[in-house]
């Protein structure tokens, strides 16, 4: 068997040696392959499988998916109005933390200096998803990331921080243009720290309230109580024995609850009558099915 192996393979070079073109094309084929499938490996295992640096229990951390029923097709959205982000937030105990959070293309800095990069727009509850104390300042806090403004602060990446600023601690305390708005910089993250973005890592991160105040449209001056406004993702971190299914069950209640808010908002007395009347599931009669979910083993 190994005789007959030799003699296949010196007969495959003899063949090779005859077509050097064939041999360069099946050369260059193969190359071309095998690094397409390296590259797109390592970009999937980022992307799906690898959590982010820094990140707190991430089998307990998920992204969460709102799902509906529509003549009978079933549809997930990742998008959570900042009313129904409150709503899932103050109206479930399954969780440990929740946030919210975006991503922007801003122009940084103004004039001939300024340079369009990407930006996290974050709740100020974000960083506590990760094991990540600031390199310099700190970071925001809950009163800074209130509606219906929020504070104009912003804390650095490090890169940006070291290609903009030199690593200079004096940095802190000094204004930087962001998009529409003028921030105070008020810390930057350690090195690594990408938040939920480690192919983009962003050159700053804002509070969500300051940036929704600066790009709601003209029609929503209340953004933050509007439920037509879809613009952002929630992620969620499960409390220690509370289960996936839990969880789910947990958010779903909560989901039908912002349901009814929503749509009773300018009711409110109708939304608790159809609450007392119809039990744990108000609104449901005559609307398409509705629950929530966690997605599964990602916050992806």
């Amino acid at each position: 068997m190994i005789d007959a192996l030799v003699q296949d393979i010196r007969y495959g070079m003899r063949s090779l040696a005859q077509s050097p073109g064939l041999t360069l094309g099946v050369v260059l084929t193969l190359g071309l392959g095998i690094g397409a499938n390296v590259t797109m490996f390592s970009l999937v295992d980022r992307m799906l499988f690898r959590p982010p640096p820094f990140l707190h229990a991430p089998d307990s951390t998920h992204r969460v998916y709102l799902m509906s029923t529509y003549g009978g097709t079933e549809y997930a959205s990742s998008g959570v109005q900042y009313p129904r982000y409150v709503d899932l937030t103050g109206w479930t105990s399954s969780f440990s933390r929740t946030a919210e959070f975006s991503e922007a293309e801003l122009a940084i800095g103004t004039g001939t200096d300024a340079r369009e990069m990407h930006v996290g727009v974050v709740s100020a509850s974000f960083f506590a998803f990760f094991d990540a104390p600031p390199t310099l300042g700190r970071y925001f806090t809950a009163d800074e990331d209130r509606p219906h403004s929020g504070a104009a602060v912003a804390v650095l990446g490090y890169g940006f921080w070291q290609t903009r600023y030199g690593g200079r601690r004096d940095a802190l305390g000094t204004t930087l243009q962001i998009g529409p708005t003028l921030y105070t910089i008020i810390g930057v993250a350690p090195r690594g720290f990408v938040g939920l973005w480690p192919d983009q890592p962003p050159a700053a991160f804002v509070p969500i309230t300051s940036h929704g105040s600066a790009t709601a449209p003209s029609t929503m001056r209340s953004w933050w109580t509007t439920y037509s406004w879809m613009w952002a993702s929630m992620i969620v971190q499960r409390k220690p024995g509370v289960s996936v299914a839990a969880a789910d069950a947990d958010l779903t209640q909560a989901r039908r609850s912002s349901h009814c808010a929503a749509r009773y908002s300018k009711r409110p007395r109708r939304c608790q009558e159809s609450s007392a009347r119809r039990g744990s599931s108000p609104c449901l009669s005559g609307i398409p099915g509705m629950w929530a979910s966690t997605s599964p083993g990602s916050i992806r």
